[in-house]
């Protein structure tokens, strides 16, 4: 097997190609390029990019020596979550803007875009309750310190420019990307990588 087809590599080729097709597809929508529906569904077929994103880096994990089972559940539970926040975010952003509910409809509907966040978290802590290894579990909160400092430092900058009127302000439903963003990060820059 040479460094091209290896594992490891071909999980963050997958990787690259997912925050490419996000952020990509989420830019070309939002400055008008592809605008409307097209530009919604083009966005949310990004997401697709998560299932293969996630079976490379299954096998780079079992190439590495550090596949279980309570991460493959783990895996499982984050996918359906996160195709899960596409879809009713879609949804709901859909609904608000092309009906204008009422306020408490409104209200409802914010509410219900937020809950597959609780999925993300529900998995999360039933990661480190069903993880057996120590190593692994101790891996899993390094990445998750990792990731909340990244949300930490990447906020309070972009609070600092926004508060100097250096950089608009953003919605708040977008500290769960960059959090994500920081675990891949916690998982790229960890000590012992081969994991």
């Amino acid at each position: 097997m040479n460094a091209i087809t290896s594992p490891r590599v071909a999980s963050r080729l997958w990787l690259g190609a997912y925050l490419i097709a996000a952020f990509g597809t989420g830019w070309l929508f939002k400055t008008g390029v592809v605008p409307g529906w097209r530009g919604v569904a083009l966005f949310a077929a990004s997401f697709l990019l998560l299932l293969p994103l996630v079976r490379s880096v299954e096998r780079a994990q079992a190439a590495g020596g550090c596949a279980s089972p309570a991460m493959r559940t783990y895996n499982r539970r984050m996918i359906v979550a996160s195709l899960t926040y596409v879809a009713v975010l879609m949804a709901g952003a859909g609904l608000a803007a092309y009906l204008a509910p009422p306020m408490p409809v409104r209200v409802l509907l914010a509410i219900i875009v937020a809950l597959p966040v609780l999925l993300m978290v529900r998995a999360m802590a039933l990661l480190l309750r069903d993880e057996t290894d120590e190593y692994l579990r101790m891996r899993v909160v390094e990445q998750t310190l990792i990731a909340t400092g990244f949300l930490l430092v990447a906020a309070s900058l972009y609070g600092f420019l926004n508060a100097f009127d250096v950089a608009p302000r953003l919605d708040a439903y977008l500290v769960v990307p960059v959090w994500a963003v920081g675990l891949g990060l916690g998982r790229l820059f960890q000590r012992d990588s081969s994991c």
